[in-house]
């Protein structure tokens, strides 16, 4: 009996140490935030902490600026996953043609926004690509004769240029793993699709996709995690700025932090931030084994 009870017990020694490492990053630190999250704590004077209860919760639902950088996240995450995936997709459909030489190097080229850090990348965005005299994207406006736009000095076009820049970011992630999953679909079909008729756009809709269900909601969940708390692309491009434009959740909670010393209201953003993901994590999940059952 006890032989087959060290017998069921051994792996968990095994995963011990994870679980240990794991505790003490990520479940201590959570705690601690949700319990500053119950209190008025300030930045400077941690020892006189009150208990509030879920009074910071019911002042943050209420107050407007923390609305409106929920919405703000909400259109950032969404713009985000959207070009990251979409373009994601028709590069590694590309780069899985026979047609294509030098795979590897394209391959390695791509991937050097991933492995670039978000503040470098935002750095080198904004004075390269954004800026307004010199940038990129104003010589080539200019061309046209379209003018050179502000893109991160007005309001109106400050959201569109970090969701662009932090695509930029992520897009590798998404090209890497469709293109791992091309390579598994079995040539029969091309070769089905192409005595049919089928165009590429055909192919990709109609016999790629279909395939790529599990992987597309995997990637997605990734970017959307990853979007919902960037703070170091946004913050090297905009500040949060101008005004709150690209006031995110994350520098919501950072401004409240560090700018007005309110550590129990800072708390209490992030872990509705950590809520909101969780949530969005659980019905994803729920639903990639559902699809990959099915598939």
């Amino acid at each position: 009996m006890f032989g087959n009870q060290h017998r069921f017990t051994r792996g968990w020694w095994f995963i011990a140490p994870g679980l240990t490492l794991m505790t003490l990053i990520v479940c201590v630190p959570l705690a601690m935030g949700f319990r500053f999250s119950l209190h008025d704590v300030f930045l400077y004077d941690f020892r006189n902490q009150f208990f509030v209860g879920l009074e910071n919760y019911r002042w943050a639902f209420r107050d407007p600026l923390y609305i409106a950088s929920l919405k703000t996240t909400a259109i950032f995450t969404a713009g985000c996953m959207i070009i990251s995936v979409g373009l994601g997709l028709i590069l590694a459909f590309l780069l899985s043609s026979k047609l294509v030489r030098f795979r590897s190097t394209w391959i390695a080229l791509f991937l050097i926004p991933f492995v670039m850090t978000p503040v470098v990348g935002g750095i080198a965005w904004r004075l390269f690509i954004w800026q307004q005299e010199f940038g990129l994207i104003n010589q080539f406006t200019a061309l046209f004769g379209l003018g050179q736009p502000y893109w991160l000095l007005d309001s109106e076009t400050a959201l569109l240029a970090t969701i662009i820049s932090n695509s930029w970011h992520l897009t590798p992630l998404a090209i890497l793993v469709f293109y791992a999953a091309l390579t598994t679909i079995p040539e029969d079909l091309y070769e089905a699709a192409r005595m049919d008729g089928a165009t590429p756009v055909q192919t990709m809709w109609h016999v790629i996709l279909p395939q790529l269900g599990p992987h597309i909601l995997f990637v997605s969940i990734i970017i959307i995690t990853s979007a919902f708390r960037e703070f170091d692309m946004i913050m090297a491009l905009t500040g949060g700025g101008p005004g709150r434009s690209t006031s995110v959740l994350s520098i919501f909670a950072y401004t409240r932090g560090i700018s007005n010393q309110d550590m129990g209201m800072a708390n209490t953003v992030a872990f509705t931030m950590f809520l909101i993901m969780a949530t969005f994590a659980w019905v994803y999940i729920t639903l990639y084994r559902k699809l990959e059952a099915k598939t």
